[in-house]
């Protein structure tokens, strides 16, 4: 098989991160390289997975969680009570 080299400028820190997550799961990074360029060229997509939420999104969970905990639940007695209520906030 023939192979290309491939030159990218990227912060030391996150090559060193990802080096670590790589051989954590018995990959090179050059093999994850490779095939998430064979997957860009073969789907024409990009997708990234976050198994763990930025520092933004567990804030506003956190929030989120608070705002819900402070709301007292409202009763309906009927589904155009409750569309109603929607409307109004």
């Amino acid at each position: 098989m023939k192979t290309a080299m491939l030159n990218i400028k990227i912060d030391p820190r996150v090559k060193m991160d990802a080096q670590l997550v790589a051989d954590e799961l018995g990959f090179s990074l050059s093999s994850i390289i490779s095939a998430t360029l064979k997957n860009l060229a073969r789907t024409k997509t990009v997708s990234f997975s976050l198994l763990e939420p930025t520092p933004l999104l567990q804030d506003a969970i956190r929030a989120s969680r608070k705002e819900r905990q402070d709301t007292t639940p409202q009763h309906f007695t009927s589904a155009s009570a409750m569309m109603d209520s929607l409307v109004r906030e």
